[in-house]
């Protein structure tokens, strides 16, 4: 029986964490004709999930780091619940049944190019900065769109849940939800059908379940997700004035 492996860290290193013995998971990918069973140790802060396989691909990794991810996520979260401490962790190998090793990292440099508000070593920069710190809208809608690119199967909800935030820097003192939305739509040049395509996957009884919600790592979701934030900073950056449609042609 193949036997892969995920190495990874529970942050902060200096609570050292262990765990008592993890119980074994088991789990079934039906499309796949996967068959998985996972094994979890975690001491003094390093985490090792070994991962029994009736077979394997490389084409199995994502589904592999997705459910691995999940199972050491809960355990930790569950840890920290117990023992009152802030942890977080993190899996940076992967090591399939020949012991060939893969670095894993959280990537999407095609989203690099929708960016056109911030460059890295910029004024630009600096001012996008201190508009995020200034406002907690901005700051956390920022961090869902980061955890959805570090959490593939949990892309389109952390997208939605951006989208909903972003309604705070516009909406006024007891503004409607919709009057919210149409203000941010007009200001920006976004339809109404644009925002729906990021928001209409993290609705319904599935929602944030990747066995129940195949398109919940949709690229395309996450790269609206991008735009959409790309044009509140111009926004902001111009002073509150709504963005030129020439320069900013309707999204739809």
């Amino acid at each position: 029986m193949p036997r892969a492996r995920f190495a990874g860290r529970v942050l902060p290193a200096a609570l050292n964490i262990s765990l008592p013995n993890q119980p074994t998971l088991h789990w079934k990918a039906d499309e796949l004709g996967l068959e998985m069973s996972f094994h979890v140790q975690i001491g003094n802060g390093s985490i090792l999930i070994d991962c029994d396989l009736n077979k394997f691909d490389v084409a199995y990794l994502l589904p592999l780091f997705v459910r691995a991810h999940d199972i050491a996520r809960a355990s930790v979260d569950l840890a920290a619940f117990a023992t009152g401490n802030g942890l977080t962790m993190i899996l940076e190998e992967f090591t399939d049944p020949s012991g060939t090793i893969t670095k894993l990292a959280a990537q999407q440099p095609s989203l690099a190019a929708l960016a056109t508000a911030v460059k890295l070593g910029t004024g630009d920069y600096d001012k996008v900065l201190e508009l995020v710190l200034a406002e907690p809208a901005l700051f956390t809608a920022l961090r869902d769109l980061i955890e959805a690119i570090t959490l593939p199967h949990r892309a389109a909800v952390h997208c939605a849940r951006a989208m909903m935030t972003l309604e705070a820097a516009f909406a006024a003192p007891s503004s409607s939800h919709e009057r919210a939305w149409t203000a941010l739509r007009e200001k920006l040049q976004i339809s109404k059908s644009y925002m729906q395509k990021i928001a209409q996957h993290s609705t319904g009884p599935g929602r944030g379940d990747p066995a129940r919600n195949p398109d919940a790592g949709s690229t395309d979701v996450v790269q609206a997700a991008w735009i959409v934030m790309n044009r509140i900073f111009e926004y902001l950056k111009r002073g509150g004035q709504p963005l030129p449609l020439l320069e900013f042609p309707l999204l739809v």
